[in-house]
């Protein structure tokens, strides 16, 4: 699994180029971790879902202009824009997927031609110059944000900066609630150097003027949407380590020592 900024790129470039994660979640353009309304939901349907729950709980509208850390392929804020009417930013370290982003614009914009959206190419430790001389009312991260629990610090600032006063910011994101001794396998599979427990995230937001506002556990979620995912990759032949990633975050999510959730915070 990918523990450095190089590898992680890598790898979600390989898998851009081949599609077999996306076959998972139904070719939809989402890979992320869902969010079941009426338990009956594919995966690409429950991905959906936790986008636009985003939106729904942070009050898009189309004044909003929304900047998506880790966008992937751009679908989700494709699709953010198009229910709120809202301007959509996204960044992601992969090439590829921002090359599939690029595409999808296009295509959005044949029943959709005022469509606002823009894609980068970049690292959450860096963001572009394009991204650092605009402001938002939101930024999001799907399923991302653990990748940079090793330096909050740095990324909290960088948001810290170009959220305006009063804006929010949300993100769907592992937290721990054992030891770090307990979860080297966990850590390793998810390409984590460091993973914190909720109040260690909450001290980081304050240290970067972001006020934190809630956490909802989504637990639930996690486990119906990894349990789907590892019996649908067992199926498909998918590689013994995806599969077991799979596995570690629905069984270890179910043991209580991880908690995912919806946590919000403010600009202060």
């Amino acid at each position: 699994m990918p523990s450095s900024e190089d590898q992680i790129e890598k790898e979600f470039d390989e898998y851009a180029k081949g599609g077999a994660v996306d076959s998972l979640f139904d070719n939809t353009g989402y890979i992320t971790i869902g969010y079941y309304i009426t338990g009956s939901e594919t995966l690409g349907e429950s991905a959906r879902n936790i986008t636009m729950r985003l939106g729904e709980i942070s009050q898009m509208d189309s004044e909003s202009h929304v900047l998506d850390l880790g966008c992937g392929t751009g679908r989700p804020a494709l699709d953010l824009a198009v229910k709120y009417g809202c301007s959509v930013v996204g960044v992601d370290l992969a090439k590829e997927n921002i090359k599939m982003a690029f595409k999808s614009v296009e295509k959005y914009k044949d029943e959709h031609p005022d469509i606002r959206a823009e894609f980068y190419q970049g690292s959450f430790f860096e963001l572009p110059e394009g991204i650092m001389s605009k402001r938002f009312s939101h930024v999001i991260m799907q399923t991302t944000l653990f990748f940079a629990h090793h330096d909050l610090d740095t990324l909290f600032g960088q948001i810290s900066k170009i959220l305006m006063p009063g804006g929010t910011f949300l993100a769907t994101d592992f937290y721990r609630k054992v030891p770090e001794k307990e979860l080297k396998e966990f850590m390793e599979y998810n390409g984590m150097s460091r993973f914190l427990d909720l109040e260690e995230m909450k001290t980081a937001l304050n240290r970067n003027n972001l006020e934190f506002s809630s956490s909802e556990n989504l637990n639930s979620h996690c486990i119906k949407c990894h349990e789907t995912a590892t019996k649908k990759m067992k199926d498909l032949k998918f590689s013994p380590d995806l599969v077991k990633f799979s596995y570690l975050r629905s069984s270890c999510a179910r043991a209580d020592k991880v908690c995912f959730h919806l946590m919000t915070a403010r600009k202060i």
